[in-house]
């Protein structure tokens, strides 16, 4: 035993040792991405022997590679995120939108998350990062250094070693580049991008200051008031809504509604909130996301109008781009700002209700009004008052796979909660009497350890079915009905049609018969020139594909199937 400790001290009093050491394990992420990501098996190994030919190379310019390995430090930082990723999401380098997320969150919603990964990231720390620095100040530690005969034989391997790599490695089949297939390039190119893209976002007022929809009214309702209501839900899976055919009760009262449409065919164009929801809001899409710098959103279209537009969130909107288009409504009600007695946890969605009913009895005229809900983000359980607890048990310790049935249903009573305010903002405008329609629909759907892959949370680099497919509904009051039946009737025959989340723009507006530069009338499922498109996905460069391209596999597939949702099979 003595013996054997020996040994192994004196492995780690060699300079060799720690010198090809802590090049392995500053690849650690790119061995775990060489299983999870497959690529053509040169651009596989390329992938592993060019970053560690990178590190090696590196740490030959001192005698003591440790040195190196300490000035990488930041490195050896993101790879403990990334690892951590991986235990989260199974594959892919760190994103964009993970990179804005984190200055996105507020108190309330990373605490929840941060809470329940705590173990994940101690373990990355205690087995990984920690480990690794100090076998770095160990090596400085060290009297004995590496030979300048060692260091220069080292150099002409790898020199020799990249070279045959950089030969081969493109003529695969396939579109090598160092910032998609070698990590941290990629993952630092994200940073980048994200810099890049955050700087847009934050010159948004300005880019946009002159805009204008040059909004007109093609109809009104007689004389009638009118009054128009979009509901941004939050992690809702269409899946999930007995609705749409779930074995749960989980929407007993929007089925007990009379003209509600339920589209059934409904795809997200991004899994991630600060992209999908300026999509909803705007007249932004996959395919030409660039124009959301110089735009304004929805609310300024009504407002063009005449409508008189008001907004009320009950999400901390972080997102300079979200909270810029809500600060375009004549009056913006932030309930993020009404604490529930800590700044660690939010208020209930009926929490709204009240404000919204005195506005619209205090405010007279036509009205649009956009309401974004907390809905069922994590944590589930915190999303519902008690006497909503409904399926039961649905109290989880943390993100654990052992406690998928207690989350399932902590998040079924989430949409269960949900439909209850739904149902109650209809009860308000249908007592107004007004010519009035609610359209709702989620953000983004979410995973929720639902098969072998064992994934969870939602904004993964790759989605899947479950962050995909969404609830997407219409009400209609007695009095629109009666006053414009074609559109309803339209509404009607486009339920079962393949639709995507960049139809609400459109929709909505069709709806109160507003005609902006920016309408398209086949984007909208309430007019006769609605047609179907390919359904676009937007990916973490901000760049179009096709949804069922995005590298879904082969349980996503089935479960579309299962949903009818359409998709290209050849």
């Amino acid at each position: 035993m003595i013996q054997s400790i020996t040994n192994i001290v004196r492995w780690f009093s060699s300079q060799k040792h720690i010198y090809f050491l802590l090049g392995i394990l500053f690849i650690i992420p790119n061995i775990v991405l060489f299983v999870t990501d497959p690529k053509p098996i040169v651009v596989g190994i390329a992938s592993l022997i060019l970053p560690l030919s990178l590190w090696y190379g590196l740490m030959l310019i001192t005698r003591k590679p440790g040195v190196i390995a300490l000035c990488l430090l930041p490195i050896i930082i993101l790879n403990g995120g990334q690892i951590v990723l991986l235990d989260l999401f199974g594959q892919s380098v760190i994103a964009v939108d993970m990179y804005l997320n984190l200055i996105s969150s507020d108190a309330s919603e990373a605490s929840e998350l941060l809470a329940n990964i705590a173990l994940i990231i101690g373990c990355v720390l205690l087995l990984y990062v920690v480990p690794t620095i100090w076998l770095a100040i160990h090596s400085v530690r060290l009297k004995e250094a590496l030979s300048n005969s060692f260091r220069k034989k080292s150099a002409l391997s790898i020199f020799i070693i990249v070279l045959l790599v950089c030969i081969f490695a493109p003529l695969q089949d396939y579109n090598f580049s160092w910032k998609n297939d070698i990590y941290p390039v990629n993952a630092l190119y994200n940073l980048h991008f994200a810099i890049h893209k955050a700087a847009k976002n934050e010159k948004y007022p300005i880019t946009s200051a002159d805009f204008k929809f040059h909004s007109k009214r093609t109809d009104t309702a007689n004389g009638k008031r009118e009054i128009y209501v979009l509901v941004v839900g939050e992690t809702s899976r269409a899946m999930e809504w007995s609705l749409y055919g779930y074995r749960k009760e989980t929407t007993p009262c929007l089925e007990k509604v009379d003209g509600l449409v339920h589209f059934r065919d409904v795809i997200t164009q991004s899994n991630n909130t600060q992209k999908s929801v300026p999509i909803i809001l705007s007249a932004a899409c996959a395919e030409n996301y660039g124009i959301i710098y110089d735009e304004k959103s929805i609310v300024s279209a009504f407002k063009e109008a005449g409508f008189h537009t008001l907004v009320i969130a009950n999400q901390k909107l972080t997102t300079l781009m979200i909270y810029s288009f809500y600060h375009e409504a004549d009056k913006f009600i932030d309930l993020s700002k009404f604490h529930s007695g800590s700044y660690l946890t939010s208020l209930y969605d009926g929490a709204l209700l009240p404000y919204l009913k005195k506005e619209i009895d205090n405010t007279p005229g036509n009205m649009f009004i956009v309401i974004h809900t907390y809905g069922s983000h994590f944590k589930y359980c915190d999303r519902y008052p008690k006497n909503f607890r409904i399926f039961m048990p649905d109290k989880f310790e943390g993100i654990s796979v052992a406690y998928k049935k207690r989350m399932r249903n902590a998040y079924d009573n989430s949409i269960r909660y949900t439909d209850y305010v739904l149902s109650q903002i209809i009860n308000m405008l249908d007592q107004t009497g007004s010519c009035s329609t609610m359209l709702y629909l989620s953000d983004h759907g979410e995973d929720i350890f639902d098969d072998a892959r064992e994934r969870y949370l939602h904004a993964s680099p790759v989605p899947t079915y479950y962050q995909l497919h969404i609830p997407y509904i219409i009400w209609f009051s007695k009095s629109y009905r009666q006053t414009f039946p074609d559109k309803f009737d339209e509404a009607l025959d486009h339920q079962a049609f393949p639709v995507s989340t960049n139809s609400v723009f459109h929709t909505i507006l069709d709806i109160a018969n507003v005609k902006t530069d920016k309408s398209i009338p086949s984007l909208s499922l309430t007019n006769r020139a609605f047609r179907v498109a390919d359904r676009m996905y937007l990916d973490d460069h901000d760049e179009p594909i096709p949804f069922w391209k995005v590298g879904l596999k082969k349980e996503d597939f089935s479960m579309m199937d299962k949903w009818k949702i359409e998709y290209d099979k050849e």
